[in-house]
């Protein structure tokens, strides 16, 4: 597969960089295993500055990188690396990063910047009109730069189609485990959260990260619906009160939510209450009948059945698959 690149600026925050790396270090290695595959020592995951010399960190040292952002062919995932300090002063002289952000974004390759890392995307323009977090004290600097992207703060993890963001450390290492999860499939990265992530305490709803990316068709009724199918999916819902409600006809309504979003409103409903499902049964012990019930399904077989054929596994194989 492509090299799992971390951008390194000027005054890192090595806690930041190194989570980074050996998460997804580890994440290669099992893969490696899994698929009986041939991977060269640490080669697969790369440090990256604009010149490839070693950056400054904000403890003082120096961290060797491995690559400058012209020797980089292609990659399969891009890390923005934290730092320390003044916006303006990391982003001082980045304007060779930000046009290779630009292109990579371009070619469909996911970006994903943890605490203040989301600076570097906001500037490069990728977040224009989109969702974003950042790390909360930093929250009204970078809203004041800038003020057409649609930051939230209190969401621990934004996703903005291909362009994520995670306001701190759990977050941080939650969005790396959801990238493993993309790059190398839900059993790698049940084992990294399994053996690295063991008492963190998720702050966000797994929905709300799942369905950011859907979110940017500019229908102003479709998208009102959707965020009420997220704050309601627990209740029983009527997809034909919930259209007249948008003053729509059932027939419009579904053909103009799936011209919008790419699902009809049916399966969204139902995603977003497997996603939530799935919250319940890595975080709770509630049984599986509690859980159908919490989601907004009164018939436990049923539950099962949409959740195997959206998630492949029945909800007590996914569950079993986390321990």
């Amino acid at each position: 597969m492509n090299d799992i690149l971390i951008y390194v600026p000027n005054q890192t925050l090595v806690m930041s960089t190194a989570l980074i790396k050996d998460l997804c270090w580890v994440a290669v290695q099992h893969n490696a295993k899994e698929k009986e595959l041939s991977v060269e020592n640490f080669q697969n995951v790369r440090l990256v500055s604009c010149d490839g010399k070693p950056v400054q960190c904000s403890s003082g040292n120096q961290l060797s990188v491995d690559l400058a952002l012209d020797e980089v062919d292609s990659a399969g995932a891009i890390f923005l690396s934290a730092f320390w300090g003044s916006p303006s002063t990391a982003l001082k002289d980045s304007q060779q990063l930000l046009e290779w952000l630009c292109r990579a974004h371009a070619q469909g390759i996911p970006i994903a910047g943890t605490s203040n890392g989301p600076f570097f995307m906001a500037e490069a323009g990728l977040l224009d009109g989109k969702v974003a977090t950042v790390y909360p004290p930093m929250a009204d600097v970078f809203q004041r730069h800038y003020p057409t992207v649609n930051l939230l703060p209190e969401r621990a993890i934004t996703d903005a189609g291909n362009l994520y963001c995670a306001n701190g450390i759990a977050s941080g290492c939650d969005l790396i485990v959801s990238i493993i999860e993309m790059l190398f499939g839900p059993s790698i990265a049940r084992q990294i959260s399994r053996d690295f992530l063991i008492g963190f305490n998720r702050s966000y709803t797994l929905a709300n990260v799942t369905f950011d990316g859907q979110k940017y068709h500019h229908d102003g009724k479709v998208l009102t619906v959707q965020q009420w199918l997220e704050r309601n999916y627990d209740q029983n819902v009527s997809l034909e009160v919930v259209a007249a409600d948008v003053g729509m006809s059932p027939r419009n309504f579904s053909r103009r939510f799936k011209q919008a979003t790419g699902d009809s409103p049916s399966l969204y409903l139902q995603r977003v209450r497997i996603e939530a499902s799935k919250d319940l049964l890595r975080n709770t012990a509630l049984s599986i009948a509690e859980v159908s019930y919490k989601v907004g399904y009164a018939d436990e077989s049923y539950f099962s059945r949409v959740f195997k054929r959206i998630c492949g596994d029945l909800p007590h194989v996914f569950r079993g698959g986390l321990k």
